[in-house]
């Protein structure tokens, strides 16, 4: 897996200034900003990152053999990017990552609008990209995964921003993180409601940058359309009796950080957007990334 972590400073959103940012060193408490305070804001359907310092990245550290160039310099395709931040407890957490993201070498300056920062009059240069998909934020409050501080016999993040964790003694921490987002990469991808999952007994809630789902489009949804599976049809009430009354889970036609993203969106349409699903078309809907459309599953229904 190529894969590089990103220290960064602690906000909520990365969705634009934030006030009291935690943890960004010397420039962050003067200015009261980082560069990286637009890494979870949605551009068509994408999501464009800021490496500090200065979006400089050694990309022969991360993978010698697939590096590309395109007019906006050398890149490397499919990384695993960790942002870490300061937790709670001053130790190193991950906040969220990019996964199979572009990873430009030097900083890309195209002046996209949505990086003016109108505090210093200028365009905030970035050197990732990941489809908006793909770019998980964990919820402030729940960052707990720690990240090793490093030390001469262990593995671990040491005072550069940057860890690429490329050598032997790393091997074990590249896989606890590889797990830790495996995990969270599954449990999202099984509903487009905020999910949360449990680790020793302890809950964590995971969500993604996007925008949370709107109730009200849920229940117009639900009223529009009833609460039997738009795919297969299955009608909890009519299998459960009283404990399956008015329950379906509902779910994005199109996912909600591409439908938002879009080009002319003014909202949720219920009936246009959303459709009710049970619990198994749903999952079999998110077998994918991106999600199969509901036409497809009723296709490989009536196939089978």
């Amino acid at each position: 897996m190529k894969m590089f972590f990103d220290h960064i400073t602690n906000m909520k959103n990365y969705n634009g200034f934030e006030a009291n940012p935690i943890g960004g060193g010397r420039y962050v408490d003067q200015e009261g900003y980082g560069h990286e305070l637009y890494n979870f804001s949605i551009d068509n359907g994408k999501c464009y990152g800021y490496t500090a310092p200065l979006c400089k990245v050694n990309l022969e550290r991360i993978s010698k053999d697939d590096i590309s160039e395109d007019t906006s310099g050398r890149y490397l395709d499919g990384v695993l990017v960790i942002f870490t931040c300061e937790g709670k407890n001053g130790k190193r957490v991950i906040a969220g990552f990019y996964k199979n993201a572009r990873v430009y070498e030097e900083a890309v300056d195209d002046d996209r609008s949505f990086r003016f920062y109108e505090k210093e009059n200028r365009y905030i240069c970035y050197n990732l990209k990941c489809n908006s998909d793909n770019a998980v934020l964990i919820s402030q409050d729940d960052r707990n995964f720690e990240i090793p501080y490093s030390k001469t016999s262990v593995s671990g993040h040491g005072q550069h921003n940057i860890w690429y964790a490329d050598k032997d003694i790393d091997s074990s921490t590249r896989s606890n993180v590889m797990q830790y987002v495996d995990g969270i990469i599954a449990e999202s991808e099984l509903s487009d409601e905020r999910k949360y999952f449990y680790n020793e007994n302890k809950k964590r809630v995971v969500s993604t940058h996007q925008i949370a789902r709107s109730r009200e489009a849920r229940d117009k949804c639900i009223e529009l359309k009833g609460c039997r599976c738009g795919i297969c049809e299955f009608d909890f009430k009519r299998t459960y009796g009283d404990l399956g009354k008015d329950y379906i889970e509902v779910h994005h036609i199109t996912s909600i950080g591409t439908l938002t993203s879009t080009i002319g969106y003014e909202g949720t349409d219920p009936e246009k957007d959303l459709i009710p699903l049970c619990s198994n078309c749903h999952s079999m809907v998110h077998r994918r990334n991106p999600a199969y459309h509901p036409d497809e599953i009723k296709a490989i229904l009536k196939a089978t």
